[in-house]
């Protein structure tokens, strides 16, 4: 690897850590996970956190339109993508097609900017992910009434995060991390602009197409070839670390990987511990979650280490064994990585065969 890249990997960007920031988001996540044990409903409780949680790391994002574009636009997003990701548990191919589908809108969303970007991938994330998730009484998802029912348990946790946040803004400053400067080009937005990137000249077109290449493959890999348990980090962890620029993509790569041994390794550790109750569970994702957003801009290797506790206390608060969800995650995190840094590896080889993009960046 060369020293360029070293230094990327080892580099902390204090200057991008906003910890009152992060702080402001949690209260809405405390609310939801309170209330679910109070109400014995920890799995309508997880998947509220998982809206409210998303929404919270699009405060951090660059404006759309307004601050609070960037929630806005998650907060709606992600609650279809649940609904979608539900309906079609059950029906791999239809799921493969949704996938590839949202997977290709958000290649071409980099055209929009980087927070319309944003929104893009956690669509496909929400997707992915309750696709594969049990309804609260561990039924396999497939009908239109369970999907709608984890929409709107989507949408409440969004929602609250949303005017949470909001009501917050009132007393915390402007967080100054460089991702919510005022760069946003209404001029991108517009239909035209958009559909001008889909031609084989557009760099835009071509990381679209690779993204939609990789997600079929890794749904194809574990919904139909080789099942695992918690498989779907196949494909979340490929459509997570892919980026347009190939030593960007190696980078988030070697960082997620590095950064989910050592996060599965601490949890484990903290679990084995601890014992942790539900009470305890919830001061557990609290201070991950904490974490995760203070580096998320910091460091990609630490915030990985964060996401990953986070995940599986989350997980065991909605009653899933710590050890056998790390270790499923592992696994599936791994293969994930390889398969995207694979595909991606292949393009980049065969990429002077097809006509040469516009704008090409570096590589």
């Amino acid at each position: 690897m060369a020293n360029e890249e070293v230094i990327k990997i080892t580099r902390f960007a204090w200057n991008e850590a906003e910890p009152l920031h992060a702080l402001i988001c949690l209260p809405a996540v405390l609310l939801v996970m309170a209330v679910g044990i109070l109400i014995d409903q920890q799995s309508w409780a997880a998947m509220a956190v998982g809206g409210a949680m998303c929404v919270g790391f699009g405060s951090f994002q660059q404006p759309i339109f307004y601050r609070y574009g960037p929630m806005l636009a998650a907060a709606f997003g992600i609650t279809i993508s649940t609904f979608l990701g539900a309906l079609f548990a059950v029906d791999s191919f239809a799921l493969g097609c949704v996938c590839v589908l949202w997977a290709f809108i958000y290649g071409l969303m980099q055209a929009q900017g980087t927070a319309a970007s944003w929104v893009g991938v956690q669509c496909c994330v929400y997707l992915i992910i309750s696709s594969a998730a049990p309804d609260t009484h561990g039924r396999v998802l497939g009908t239109f009434h369970q999907a709608a029912l984890r929409g709107v348990a989507t949408l409440v946790g969004a929602a609250l995060e949303f005017f949470a946040i909001l009501y917050f803004w009132r007393f915390v400053p402007r967080i100054t991390a460089n991702l919510t400067d005022p760069h946003f080009d209404p001029r991108k937005f517009r239909v035209n602009y958009l559909f001008s990137h889909i031609t084989p000249r557009s760099i835009y077109f071509h990381f679209a197409v690779r993204l939609a290449v990789t997600i079929a493959i890794a749904v194809m890999l574990y919904r139909v070839w080789w099942p695992l348990p918690n498989g779907y980090w196949i494909a979340m962890t490929a459509i997570l670390v892919v980026k347009p620029e190939f030593y960007l993509t190696t980078e988030r790569t070697i960082l997620r990987l590095l950064g989910t041994y050592l996060g599965a390794g601490v949890a484990t550790v903290v679990a084995t511990l601890l014992r942790p109750n539900l009470w305890v569970l919830v001061v557990l994702v609290l201070v991950y979650l904490w974490v995760s957003y203070v580096f998320m801009n910091v460091n990609y290797g630490v915030f990985s280490v964060a996401i990953t506790g986070y995940i599986a206390f989350l997980l065991a608060f909605n009653h899933l064994p710590e050890e056998y969800v790390l270790h499923n995650r592992i696994l599936a995190t791994t293969i994930g990585g390889l398969l995207a840094l694979a595909i991606h590896a292949i393009f980049h080889l065969f990429r002077r065969a097809w006509p040469a993009p516009e704008d090409e960046p570096a590589v």
